[in-house]
């Protein structure tokens, strides 16, 4: 009769043990399963995404730069205007804010050159145009831009005017 009892308490106290195991690891195991998760749709986006400076000109004191989407993904509207713009002569350029109508100079916006699917998105193969309009005429010398997108892809380029 004790060795009954004391198999039934042995496997009771198994049981608890078990639970109490699982209870402590459950979390931990879904909590890394939840960051592997994250970690791998912010990785798939950032490989989806690629950007190319493909041309440059200037006029007073704008300059206009134009960006081929060159990923696989799209790129929204709010994903383009969260993009940092880094301009000016190199060795003394800054970061200029977004501004959808240039009102307060230096600022940036753009337009898709061709929005091939009207969606307002721009697309694969789609072409951004930005202006920046800047606080004087740009002058003869060596410029510096950079385009760094809302997930850290960037792109940049030198050029003389």
């Amino acid at each position: 009769m004790s060795d009954v009892i004391s198999v039934s308490i042995i496997t009771i106290a198994s049981v608890i043990c078990a639970a109490m195991l699982v209870t402590a690891v459950y979390p931990a195991v879904n909590r890394a399963t939840s960051s592997v998760i994250s970690s791998s749709v912010t990785l798939g986006d950032r490989i989806e995404t690629s950007v190319d400076i493909i041309a440059e000109s200037n006029e007073s004191c704008y300059e206009y730069v134009w960006v081929k989407n060159t990923g696989t993904s799209q790129l929204a509207e709010a994903q383009i205007e969260r993009s940092d713009i880094f301009f000016g002569e190199i060795g003394n350029f800054q970061r200029i804010t977004y501004d959808s109508v240039l009102a307060s100079a230096p600022c940036w916006n753009y337009s898709i050159e061709n929005d091939n699917t009207g969606n307002g998105r721009c697309d694969t193969g789609e072409t951004i145009k930005i202006t920046i309009k800047s606080t004087a005429e740009l002058t003869a010398g060596d410029y510096f831009f950079q385009i760094v997108l809302y997930n850290g892809i960037s792109d940049e380029d030198t050029f003389s005017i």
